[in-house]
């Protein structure tokens, strides 16, 4: 059923539409296959589309079709509805269709077209459409325009980062110059020694070689040849002119010294010598040290094995590469990377087996102390740890000389033949023989008294002694702290049952509260060990001595802790339990370069390097120690307050606020601070950076 027709705007022709549901679709005309919309008839947009753009056919179509129309009764308009229904639901209502879009001839006719009798309708569903196109079209220009300036902030931002990027090349990188107490990053010798070997030849100034390149001698003048070692550095291509002159080696390869090539061995080699290197003044002005390192701790390890540079290997590179007669070649430069390898360290050894280790016969004689530890280290590969507590409590020192006569023994027997005398012994710990106390055979903690009667007029006054004790040696050691140790106060005396060291440390606390008291002093210790000094301003004249040290080859750490006493008259003791944790051993290869600085400045530097610490003992002694073990290694001090005139609440108040002050009690828990009202002084137990603090709080407090 033919509702309406659709004439082509091209080719005139008329197309029959069968439904409704075609109304706004477009189609393609099957005579000239232009694009043809298909409106309502009544639509004035179409009308006047249809008019537009077909005019020549306008003119019969507007008086006589369009005159009927308005005749059509209007009741007849609703009847036709049921047919689009009937219509849109039949497939017979598609064949005209089909054929049309198939391109089928049938499809054409030439009809005059007639308006539909639903004019609203038509305009609706034709607004409709346009208002969706007009829609998607907006969307679509967006999408455009914003995927559009993406791609161009994309583009710049590239093209920015381009441009900025190839202006920041890095600079090439120029190695550090070494600190004058750097350990383990040292002015290599090699770099000194050359310029030292070709002093004594400086006097020739043109022993140019005839064989020159013509194109390379404007380079360099004839007054060129008294320029300075400036010039040298900036040129690393040298001439044969130049070639007498040292060479700097390359960043490549730091070993090459060849000469140009051409260069014929008539030149005298020293032509030119500059009297400094890098602009530093020379070290020495003999020949190469290979006939001089007897002097250096490690020659008495390696013997005649040392150096590792053989003369030898040098004549043969000479004699191999071309360059000046009288040439002495360069030493190759040592590298800190490789020093290990030259002395490597102890290996990890089972302590209680290495002490075992027979020994036939052996006999010493007034050796001091530190002497034979160090010996016995460095034959046994077993470290030593003089303990100062146990030195302290036999009442003596690392220098104290010693004698062992002895055969058929052990590494342990000689040992302990030669700390006997003085009640001590050796442990094996983990990680080395240890100096102690000599222990009770039945392994118990001993019972003693300590004779209180002149510090205590009565029993409270003893109670008072006692908790000053309990938490100023060995808190952690007593029963109130979970600890195995005893207390029992007696008229007069405390009944204590304690380990070997707490109850050395116990009586050096009554002594010292003694001095501090004004009262004389009752043990058999030597003075100086109850001094109430503190031992940072005991020890600080000694480490204000000047040293000159020089140690640029890798050297065993005992070795150079040695070179170390003789220079600056310290006794350093080293703790190789706690070194231990910081992977040193008395093998391990290190250096130190003091060139002229305070002992305190090189014990610094040399601990900076290898994050340690130095702990005060006495006025010529200190313990190296590794920097982690620091805190809960604490020792007593004394501390006068007489000036601050101290009550009990205000003591306790300077306590408490000291103490926020104290971060390594207060992490660690392993120390107290006690006042002593009728001494007026503040009793400490703390690690080193605890006491510094306490100390500069103190004197502040003072000062206000």
């Amino acid at each position: 059923m033919t509702l309406f027709r659709v004439q082509c705007p091209t080719c005139a022709a008329r197309l029959k539409v069968t439904s409704r549901s075609l109304i706004g679709q477009i189609v393609n005309c099957p005579k000239c296959g232009s694009m043809v919309e298909i409106a309502a008839p009544d639509s004035p947009g179409s009308t006047d589309k249809s008019k537009s753009k077909a005019a020549p056919v306008a003119a019969p179509i507007a008086s006589q079709p369009e005159a009927p129309a308005p005749e059509t009764p209007a009741p007849e308009t609703p009847t036709p509805e049921p047919t689009p229904t009937e219509v849109s639901s039949s497939d017979a209502a598609f064949d005209n269709l089909d054929e049309m879009l198939a391109g089928s001839p049938a499809a054409e006719e030439t009809v005059p077209t007639s308006p539909s009798a639903e004019p609203a309708e038509a305009a609706t569903a034709e607004v409709n459409r346009f208002s969706d196109s007009a829609s998607v079209s907006k969307m679509r220009n967006m999408a455009l325009i914003g995927g559009t300036s993406v791609m161009a902030i994309v583009t710049f931002a590239v093209i920015g980062y381009a441009v900025f990027s190839g202006n920041d090349q890095p600079a090439p990188v120029v190695p550090e110059e070494p600190e004058p107490t750097q350990v383990a990053q040292f002015e290599s010798p090699a770099e000194e020694e050359p310029p030292a070997e070709k002093e004594p030849t400086p006097v020739e100034e043109t022993p140019q070689p005839t064989p020159e390149e013509p194109a390379k001698e404007p380079v360099e003048s004839e007054p060129a040849t008294e320029e300075s070692p400036a010039e040298e550095k900036t040129l690393p291509e040298a001439t044969a002119e130049e070639s007498t002159e040292p060479m700097m080696p390359s960043e490549e390869n730091p070993f090459l010294f060849d000469d140009p090539p051409g260069t014929t061995p008539a030149g005298n080699p020293t032509e030119e010598m500059p009297t400094t290197d890098d602009g530093k003044p020379k070290v020495a002005d003999a020949k190469p040290s290979i006939l001089e390192l007897k002097d250096d701790p490690l020659y008495e390890v390696f013997g005649e094995a040392f150096p590792v540079f053989d003369s030898e290997a040098f004549e043969q590179s000479a004699s191999t590469n071309p360059g000046p007669a009288d040439a002495m070649p360069a030493m190759p430069q040592v590298d800190v990377s490789t020093a290990p390898e030259l002395v490597p360290p102890i290996p990890e050894v089972d302590v209680a087996q290495r002490l075992g280790d027979p020994i036939v016969r052996i006999e010493f004689d007034n050796m001091p102390l530190n002497e034979f530890a160090s010996f016995v280290t460095q034959m046994s590969t077993v470290p030593v740890t003089l303990d100062p507590i146990a030195l302290a409590s036999a009442d003596i020192n690392a220098k104290t000389p010693i004698s062992v006569k002895q055969t058929q023994t052990s590494i342990e027997g000689i040992l302990n033949s030669a700390v006997r005398p003085f009640g001590l012994e050796i442990q094996a710990t983990d990680k080395s023989a240890r100096l102690r106390i000599t222990q009770p055979l039945d392994g118990h903690k001993r019972v003693a008294q300590l004779l209180v009667d002149d510090l205590a007029a009565n029993q409270q006054e003893v109670a008072d002694i006692a908790y000053l004790m309990t938490h100023l040696v060995e808190p952690l050691s007593w029963k109130q702290s979970r600890g195995d140790g005893l207390y029992r106060i007696d008229p007069g005396k405390i009944m204590i049952t304690q380990s070997e060291v707490a109850h050395f440390k116990a009586v050096v606390f009554l002594e010292k509260l003694r001095i501090a008291r004004g009262l004389p002093q009752r043990s058999s210790f030597s003075k100086e060990l109850f001094d109430l000094t503190l031992r940072s301003d005991q020890l600080s004249p000694a480490l204000q001595k000047d040293v000159k040290l020089q140690i640029v080859v890798p050297t065993p750490f005992y070795k150079v802790v040695d070179q170390l006493e003789k220079k600056s008259g310290l006794t350093i003791l080293c703790d190789w339990d706690s070194l231990a944790m910081n992977k040193l051993g008395p093998a391990t290869p290190v250096t130190l370069t003091a060139p002229g600085v305070t002992t305190q400045q090189a014990l610094e530097q040399f601990c900076q390097a290898w994050k340690l610490e130095t702990l005060p003992i006495n006025a010529t002694t200190v313990q190296l120690v590794s920097s982690r073990t620091t805190p809960i290694m604490p020792w007593l001090e004394f501390y006068d307050v007489s000036k601050l005139q101290l009550g009990k609440s205000e003591a306790a108040a300077l306590i408490n606020n000291a103490k926020r002050e104290l971060s390594d009690l207060r992490k660690t828990g392993y120390g107290d601070l006690q006042y002593d009202p009728v001494s007026k002084h503040l009793i400490a137990l703390l690690s080193k950076d605890d006491h510094q603090r306490l100390q500069f709080a103190l004197q502040r407090k003072i000062s206000n």
